[in-house]
């Protein structure tokens, strides 16, 4: 057997993540119910899930999900999930031929956004542990697509039963006989299910371009439920649980930790708004889907690249940073320095809810010149980029505004002269 060198692999798999758009599947099972955490340091304890449904007999049956995490690894963390959706890919890719899936942490680093570098390399290795130490054990909440039923009876399983890293093996023979980077086995009933065909498309594309933890689960949810409708509505307290988020005593709290997600699906064109809707004292979030969700290619960073070196020439100084660039335009319109500050930190608002691309090439090069009458004066370099700023970012921006001054203002964007 020709053993393959490493570094000729990492450049297979380099060039096999270039060439076209990998297709995301998503198992239906863990997408109704959690089985990590909403943060990205993982935590002890467990999340637990618990619902009634009516049934066929026509009976209200109770549905309890409970995640538990090794005493030694955690819980499952966001950036877990997001492995679990990159591995599904390629697994998608690999046709589901097999519980044992061959892999390269480089790849699987590529196909989700992160840099390649050793801490992610360890990043991915304790993320595998704690796919495979967690348990879940659903109660009536398993649904089994092969019997077509749901296991009503407690039914324990682990997503992962096992996986392997050739560059952690001591034995050569071991990693020769292998013929992979690594490899993963998926846990019986996941994989039943995944062989079953209990599974759903899932934008891969779009999915990883969301930045913040919270609209990556809200959207792998949402787009369960939307499927044949444009409207869906739950109970707020039933949403958090579902979405496996910490406990909060009131729907106000709950709201305000779903908003930065709710607000960049909105922004992103996912969206077209989510409602807050009293029913019988009770608290519930009715979503709208938008009808013409934008598509993520017209955020690719050709574009970008294309947008960024238009606002550089238009501004005169081509080569100029975005910081430049907001100093030079404060120069030349008489921007006060109270102004420039309070601009700089909605600036950071707007940048944690954003991928890199988008605010580089859209939002960098603007600036704050004005407040008055309620209104928000912002410059932009040129024409274009103030039609795009007001057509595709007003919401992002307002919102950024409303958190720092406390107040809700009207954007005008105009093109500056530097």
């Amino acid at each position: 057997m020709k053993k393959v060198s490493k570094k000729k692999k990492e450049e297979r798999d380099r060039v096999r993540t270039s060439k076209g758009v990998l297709q995301g599947r998503d198992e239906m099972n863990l997408v109704e119910f959690p089985f990590a955490t909403l943060s990205r340091r993982p935590t002890m304890g467990s999340i637990t899930c618990q619902r009634w449904i009516e049934g066929d007999d026509g009976q209200r049956h109770k549905q309890r999900w409970v995640v538990q995490g090794g005493s030694a690894s955690g819980l499952p963390t966001e950036f877990d999930e997001r492995v679990y959706v990159a591995l599904m890919a390629i697994s998608r890719e690999q046709g589901f031929a097999s519980r044992k899936v061959p892999f390269s942490v480089y790849r699987l680093l590529k196909i989700m956004g992160e840099a390649t570098d050793t801490r992610h390399y360890r990043s991915v290795e304790r993320s595998l542990e704690r796919l495979l130490r967690a348990s879940i054990v659903a109660e009536g909440a398993f649904w089994d697509a092969e019997k077509k039923a749901l296991v009503h009876l407690a039914n324990g399983f682990h997503l992962v039963e096992r996986y392997w890293l050739a560059y952690q093996e001591a034995d050569e023979a071991v990693v020769e006989r292998e013929d992979a980077q690594a490899y993963l086995v998926w846990g019986q009933e996941v994989w039943r299910s995944i062989a079953s065909g209990y599974l759903k498309r899932l934008d891969l594309r779009f999915f990883f371009s969301l930045q913040t933890p919270g609209a990556r689960r809200l959207y792998r949810f949402l787009d369960k439920k939307f499927h044949g409708r444009a409207e869906f509505e739950i109970d707020i307290f039933q949403l958090s649980q579902q979405l496996g988020m910490a406990y909060y005593r009131y729907p106000a709290k709950v709201k305000e930790k779903l908003q930065p997600g709710i607000d960049e699906l909105i922004d992103r064109g996912y969206l077209a708004r989510a409602e807050t809707v009293k029913v019988q004292g009770y608290t519930r979030l009715r979503f709208v889907k938008s009808k013409r969700p934008r598509p993520v290619s017209q955020e690719t960073a050709e574009e970008a690249s294309k947008a960024d070196a238009t606002a550089r020439e238009e501004c005169g100084h081509y080569g100029c940073t975005a910081k430049q660039w907001r100093r030079r335009a404060a120069h030349a319109h008489g921007v006060s320095e109270e102004y420039m500050a309070l601009w700089e930190r909605v600036l950071k608002r707007i940048r944690r809810r954003v991928s890199t691309v988008i605010y580089q090439a859209w939002i960098a090069r603007t600036l704050l010149a004005d407040l008055d009458g309620g209104r928000a004066t912002i410059l932009v370099p040129n024409a274009f980029l103030a039609g795009r700023l007001s057509q595709e970012h007003e919401t992002l921006i307002r919102k950024a505004l409303r958190d720092e001054l406390r107040t809700d203002l009207t954007l005008v964007v105009r093109p500056a002269q530097v």
